[in-house]
């Protein structure tokens, strides 16, 4: 499960920096050619670059608790992710796991329920949803943009 999380922090600081280079480059050059299409499609890669990178920095969290839990050894039982400061309750702690949409470390007890161990920022699924949202609804309208200027074209022959 750590390399998992490892490495889909690659793919996410890979998808970053390719998000980043393309949206930037579009939307500069839509700017400057004053098209539609080419802003939308450049502001969508943003907010990709902007999801990939939330995502990421959850993924770090993740990747820390993981790493802790596996690491075994004296005091490891209840996993140090899954401990609250002055609680007895920590006894009741038999697992872990982890969920990837939407991201979090959970620690699972011994009556079937689990909690969020809190490694992943409360802020971080929702701004990566916003944001993938928002990516892809630049780019469908984007899609729709340039499918009206084709349009257009085609009714003025």
């Amino acid at each position: 499960m750590f390399y998992m999380s490892l490495l889909l922090l690659v793919v996410c600081a890979v998808a970053v920096v390719g998000f980043l280079g393309y949206g930037g480059q579009t939307f500069a050059g839509g700017l400057r050619r004053q098209s539609l299409p080419e802003v939308l499609r450049g502001g969508a890669a943003i907010a990709a670059a902007v999801a990939a990178g939330a995502y990421g920095w959850g993924l770090l969290g993740v990747s820390g608790a993981v790493m802790q839990a596996q690491d075994g050894g004296t005091g490891s039982a209840p996993v140090q992710a899954c401990r609250t400061p002055g609680q007895q309750a920590d006894g009741q702690v038999t697992g872990y796991h982890v969920d990837w949409v939407p991201l979090g470390f959970v620690c699972e007890t011994s009556d079937g329920g689990s909690h969020g161990s809190g490694d992943v920022p409360a802020y971080v699924n929702p701004v990566a949803f916003g944001a993938g949202l928002a990516a892809a609804g630049g780019a469908v309208c984007s899609a729709y943009a340039v499918e009206l200027r084709a349009r257009q074209r085609q009714r003025n022959r």
